[in-house]
Order: C-alpha cells, then sequence, then structure tokens
C-alpha cells in the first residue's frame, strides 16, 4: 500500500508524536507499504534516522503566520514561500515559540482549522498540488486530528480514506483563551465528522474525545501508540545504584516539581541515603525558567550532587539512561491521552509509578509493570515510590513484566501490520 503521514514537527525538541510517526512509518515499509512522511509546521526532531526521504515542509510556521496576519502573503509567489520555510530559518523560529501571544495562539488556531474556507488556503492548496503530482496515497494518515481541516479536503479531492489520530488535543484546546476555545471546538468537530474515523491510543481517550467530538462510538477505532523495540534490552538484575527517573518535557504540566518534591521527601525519611534523582526530557527556552528554579531546589536542599538533568537526549543515551533506573515517574497534572514515555521505561524494563487519571490506570493494568496513586501530590508519589524502591528485586520483576507486554502490545513491529489489517482492509484497500 501507498501511505502518507502528515506530521507537525517541534523543530528544536524531541516530540513524542514524531519519533511514534517515524517509528511506525518505519516498520510499516518493513512490512512491504511504501510510506511517507510530510512534516507540517516545523521541521521533525528525531532520535533516529527518518524513515522516507526529505520533504518540504507544508504548513510552514513563518508561513502560517504572515499569511494570518497580513493579507499580502496570501498572493506571494512560491519561492518567496519555500524560503520561508527553511528548515534553519523554522528552527530559529520554534526556539522563540514563547513569544506568541494568547491572543495569537487562538487566532491562528482557528486560521487553521478554517483551512480552506480562511486565510491559510493557500497551504492547502500546496498539500494538494503535492499529492496530485507525486501520486494518490491509498490512504493518508493525520498525525493528530487538529489536521482535519487539511484532511476532509485531500479526503473529498483525491478520494481516499483519511484518518486522524487523537493524541491529547483537548489540553491545548481548553487553554485556547475563552473568545477562541468554543469556535475551535466547534470548528475540529465539524471538521472530524467529514474524516473517515479518528484513531485513539487509550480506551480512556477514544470516549473522551467521542464525547467532546459529538462522534458515534464507532467512529473511532483504538490502536495504541507504539515503539521500537531496537535497543531495549533491560537489565535481568535490579541496578547496584537506586535512582527514581523521569523522562518526559522539562515542563509543569509533566509534574516535573512534583516529583522533585517528592524525591525531596524521600531523602527526608534517611531510608535511602544513596538515593538519585535522574532527569531528562525535551526543553525549549521557554521551560529553562521552570528547569532552573528545580537545580535550586535540589541545591537548597544539599542534594546536587545526588541528582542530574539531562535535556533533549538522543536515543542512544535515552535507552542508557532508562536501562539505569530503578523506579520511573512522570506525574503529570492534566489527564495523558497515552504517555509514549511510560511505554519507553516499561520496555526498558524499569517499573512505573503515576498518578491514576488519563490512560496511566489502562496502561498499568494492562501491563502489569507498576502502580498508580492519588491525589497527585508530593506526599502520596513518595508513598507509592516507598515500597518499589525498598524491594529492588519485586520492583525488577514487575519491571520485566512490562517488559514482555510492550514487546507484545505496544511494539510498532507488532503494530505496523494491525493497523493495516484491522483498520485499512475492512475498507478494501488492504495489501
Amino acid at each position: 500500500m501507498k501511505l502518507a503521514f502528515l506530521t507537525p514537527g517541534t523543530g528544536n525538541y524531541y516530540c513524542g508524536v514524531c519519533m511514534r510517526d517515524n517509528s511506525l512509518a518505519r516498520h510499516l515499509m518493513a512490512c512491504g507499504h511504501e510510506v511517507t512522511m510530510l512534516p507540517t509546521y516545523l521541521p521533525h526532531f528525531l532520535d533516529e534516522k527518518p524513515a522516507s526521504a526529505d520533504q518540504p515542509i507544508f504548513f510552514g510556521g513563518i508561513n502560517v503566520y504572515l499569511q494570518h496576519k497580513f493579507a499580502l502573503f496570501r498572493r506571494t509567489p512560491g519561492w518567496l514561500d519555500k524560503a520561508f520555510d527553511n528548515k534553519w530559518l523554522l528552527r530559529k523560529a520554534a526556539a522563540r515559540s514563547g513569544m506568541t501571544s494568547s491572543k495569537d495562539l487562538g487566532e491562528i488556531t482557528i486560521s487553521t482549522f478554517r483551512g480552506e474556507d480562511g486565510p491559510l488556503v493557500k497551504e492547502v492548496r500546496k498539500v494538494l498540488d503535492w499529492f496530485k503530482s507525486h501520486g494518490k496515497p491509498d490512504a493518508v494518515f493525520l498525525s493528530t486530528i487538529m489536521l482535519a481541516g487539511i484532511g476532509k479536503v485531500i479526503r473529498r479531492e483525491l478520494e481516499v480514506p483519511v484518518y486522524g489520530f487523537l493524541q491529547g488535543e483537548d489540553s491545548f484546546l481548553d487553554s485556547l483563551l475563552p473568545e477562541y476555545r468554543n469556535e475551535a471546538w466547534e470548528l475540529l468537530s465539524s471538521d472530524v465528522a467529514k474524516l473517515d474515523g479518528c484513531i485513539a491510543p487509550s480506551r480512556y481517550f477514544g470516549e473522551l474525545m467521542s464525547d467532546r467530538l459529538g462522534l458515534d462510538a464507532s467512529r473511532v477505532l483504538h490502536h495504541p501508540n507504539g515503539i521500537s523495540m531496537d535497543g531495549f534490552i533491560p537489565q535481568e538484575k535490579p541496578p547496584t545504584q537506586l535512582k527514581l527517573g523521569y523522562l518526559a518535557r522539562l515542563c509543569p504540566l509533566k509534574g516535573l516539581d512534583i516529583l522533585v518534591d517528592a524525591f525531596l521527601l524521600l531523602k527526608d525519611t534517611g531510608k535511602f541515603p544513596d538515593l538519585r534523582l535522574e532527569i531528562a526530557g525535551g526543553m525549549t527556552e521557554e521551560d529553562e525558567p521552570f528547569v532552573l528554579e528545580q537545580r535550586k531546589k535540589l541545591a537548597q536542599a544539599g542534594l546536587e550532587g545526588h541528582s542530574s538533568i539531562h535535556p533533549n537526549v538522543d536515543r542512544d543515551q535515552k535507552l542508557s539512561f532508562l536501562r539505569s533506573l530503578s523506579a520511573f515517574s512522570v506525574p503529570a497534572r492534566y489527564p495523558e491521552a497515552f504517555g509514549l514515555y511510560v511505554v519507553e521505561a516499561l520496555a526498558a524494563g524499569v517499573p512505573v509509578v503515576l498518578p491514576e487519571s488519563g490512560a496511566f490506570p489502562e496502561l498499568v493494568e494492562q501491563t502489569q509493570g507498576g502502580r498508580i496513586y492519588r491525589p497527585n501530590g508530593p506526599n502520596e508519589l513518595a508513598e507509592a515510590l516507598e515500597p518499589i524502591l525498598g524491594d529492588p528485586e519485586k520492583a525488577k520483576a514487575m519491571g520485566l513484566a512490562g517488559h514482555q507486554s510492550v514487546s507484545h502490545d505496544f511494539s510498532n513491529e507488532q503494530l505496523a501490520n494491525r493497523l493495516v489489517d484491522n483498520i485499512l482492509a475492512p475498507l478494501g484497500k488492504g495489501a
């Protein structure tokens, strides 16, 4: 089959969605399918080799901003648009993303959702023109449902099935200013209704978005996010050094400060004198003050030497980092649609301790690779971590059980075939 993925990039930090799509595309290609990844907004920032050949960036962040703001740029020639889509330039712009005002963010979101009926119609046509000149695919996947405004046009004009992945869009839309929030949800709901269906990474999020988008439950399919198992070889024995780890974006929403406070409480008990806190993940310029605050907190407690922070680790560093951990936690403040980092930790044979929210209970129950707690505060997290850290042998057995489950149920080696067999084959589009 000939498949295409439209995937937004981040430009300057690792993104779980980009990496998931790239890994899935790579394994689909290994199964004999032809796959093209088309970046949108910003360049992809991956931790492994790109699955498909380099492609132009569509809906480039600079062009989107200029066309939204100024009518002049809706009629500029292609060579100028191409210059604004230069990857180096877009990465520079991505580093300054924190400067976008809440008002601009809301207005640009609405413009993007309006697609062919709004100021970004030129960008919509570029996507269609690319497909028409490179051959019609058998199916198109939108890595986030936020691209539904483009997807409905692709489906209508090319007459191919288009599916949109659901990936935690609710938290972004709910964060918009009130004057944009309701309109954004209404536009998105209208666009999604014109796609062939949505693909949810967890049953929790599928049910949530089915309700919020007004979709019949039968049009929301379940297909978990996955990872490539390459290099995920867990240690059979507990690490000699007791280490508590975190791997996610270094920001308040992911609850890094909650974990730091829980670590301080655990050290205060005197039960874990050798315990270290190891932190890694994507960090933007916008995140730096928050990360500095956590560093200061650890230094003031005299624990600077018992902790380390590693921003923007590559794949090899990530694998080594995860293998060294005794326990893993990302106490996210909002209900996660999935949490790819949970699957990565389990794949490395590390038990997880997570708040009872979003998809976390679903993941822990299916993998038997950890435990959940509530409510989501430092005291409760510290209490949940104590028995895990206090019994390394039992913790390692839990982590290894998680590894086996991930190998079977969440590896892209397995999920690549299921995507085609379970979603496209019923339409008569299977290989």
